[in-house]
Parts: structure tokens; C-alpha cells; sequence
């Protein structure tokens, strides 16, 4: 992600180059554990004279190491995630809701937010012996458009931000299973609004069902959702109304009372 193509470079009290160091730390998302210079400097879109300068200060200030020509990020990024998860008790109050919910319907509870154009998951409660993807992990993002938990938090979006997003994720087109029409997508997020849930199956994942329920903070804006992921098939209609949307609902309603 290109952190600085997103700064207005005519507001004066913005630092370009702040912005470009957190674009480099931002490289090493997803699987890029390991990136030469070179590397960093395409994915970042600079020039490799000031990716090196960038990642020589990052690796002065002892956020990357490197190895043979190849930089790392070190445990000390986890320092720029402490005071977000602090503040707002995902240790303390957010990760034992997810526990507690997990255990009682037996699958991994997932809760993501809002961030950009995308969902992040921040918090997420794991059960070994149950079905997972690898993707599902804390600090993993999701797309909005095709995954159960994207749409849980755009449809509760107000109609304004809404339609931003919308104009943003380049709609149609979004998923090659279902609607693929601007009004037909629409039409899905207002019924997704009326029910209080979403639920796929097979479109971002080929297998993969998905169930996800808003979380509304105490102002009544959404700022994110709770999911589970299952394989397709696992649960009727029923159980899923009867005891799944239930639990995850007052999960919701538990995480939402912290914001």
C-alpha cells in the first residue's frame, strides 16, 4: 500500500516522507516476509535511492534487520499496534467475548474493522480442531464486496458513505457467482440491512460459507462485524437462525458496548 499517494502534497503540515517510511514498513504485508531493496522500492513505487534511505532508518530505529541483502521486520512493529489494542480492550474484553462465543457454538469468531476500502480482522478467537483458512488470521485484511464480513459492515454503512465506498470498489463486477449489477449489489446490501446478517456461500472462497453479523459502537455506527467460516453445507437454515445468528448477535452487542 502506497501510504503517500494518499497525502494531500499541498497541505503543508503533512510529511511526505513520514509517509513514505510507512509505506516501505507496509511492504512486508502478507506473505513478503523477506525484501531486497529493490524489492521495496517497486512495490512502494520510489526510487531505490530513497527506499534505501527509508528502510536504513527503519533499520537504525531497529523496526528491520537484514540478512544477505534481504530486510525483515522485527518484534518492535508490534509497539505501533500496542496502543490501538490497548485502548480498546481487545485483550482485555474484546478476545474473551470471542473465547466465550467460540466455545459455545463451537466454531472460530472472527471480529474485523473498517479500514480503508478494506475489513481487518483484529481480533480472532481459534478453535484447532474446527475448520479454518489460513487468510483468517489477526492483521489479515479482507475485501468488502465478496466476503460475508465486508458486507455486514457496508451495509450498515449511512447511504452517503456508502455509496463512496461503493464508487471506490469499482462496482460491478465484483464476483464471478452472483449479482454483478451496481443496483443488483445494492439491492443485496439492503436486504443483507433488513435481516441483520450476511451469509455466503462459495463466492470468495469455492467451499466456504460464511455468516457475519454487524457491531454497532454506543453512537450506533457500525464499526465493524463479528464472522464465522464453515464448510458449505454444515448448517440448515434452521440451526443457522436458531442458535448461530443468536450467539453471534449478542457477541456483537458485547464488543459493540466497548466503543
Amino acid at each position: 500500500m502506497n501510504l503517500h499517494d494518499l497525502l494531500d502534497k499541498e497541505d503543508k503540515e503533512v510529511s511526505l516522507t513520514f509517509g513514505k517510511g510507512l509505506s516501505v514498513l507496509l511492504a512486508f504485508e502478507g506473505r513478503n516476509g523477506e525484501l531486497t531493496i529493490s524489492e521495496i522500492a517497486a512495490k512502494v513505487g520510489l526510487n531505490r535511492a530513497v527506499t534505501r534511505r527509508l528502510v536504513r532508518t527503519l533499520e537504525q530505529l531497529g523496526f528491520v534487520l537484514h540478512d544477505r541483502g534481504r530486510y525483515q521486520l522485527t518484534p518492535r512493529v508490534l509497539r505501533l499496534t500496542r496502543g490501538f489494542m490497548e485502548t480498546r480492550s481487545i485483550p482485555q474484553v474484546i478476545q474473551p467475548v470471542l473465547r466465550q462465543t467460540s466455545h459455545e457454538i463451537g466454531e472460530s469468531v472472527s471480529f474485523a474493522m473498517l479500514d480503508g476500502d478494506e475489513a481487518v480482522y483484529v481480533a480472532h478467537a481459534f478453535v484447532p480442531s474446527r475448520f479454518t483458512l489460513n487468510m483468517v488470521t489477526v492483521g489479515s485484511r479482507a475485501p468488502l464486496a465478496p466476503t460475508a464480513i465486508g458486507r455486514a459492515i457496508l451495509a450498515f454503512l449511512d447511504k452517503p458513505a456508502r455509496e463512496a465506498m461503493l464508487d471506490r470498489l469499482g462496482l460491478p463486477s465484483y464476483t464471478q457467482h452472483t449479482v454483478t449489477e451496481r443496483n443488483g449489489f445494492t439491492d443485496l446490501l439492503n436486504s443483507i440491512r433488513l435481516s441483520g446478517f450476511s451469509f455466503t456461500e462459495s463466492e470468495y472462497v469455492e467451499g466456504v460459507s460464511s455468516l457475519a453479523l454487524p457491531v454497532f459502537g454506543r453512537d450506533s455506527h457500525v464499526i465493524g462485524a463479528v464472522a464465522i467460516i464453515f464448510p458449505q453445507g454444515q448448517y440448515d437454515e434452521k440451526e443457522l437462525h436458531d442458535r448461530l445468528i443468536s450467539k453471534l448477535s449478542r457477541c456483537a452487542n458485547d464488543i459493540g458496548a466497548v466503543f
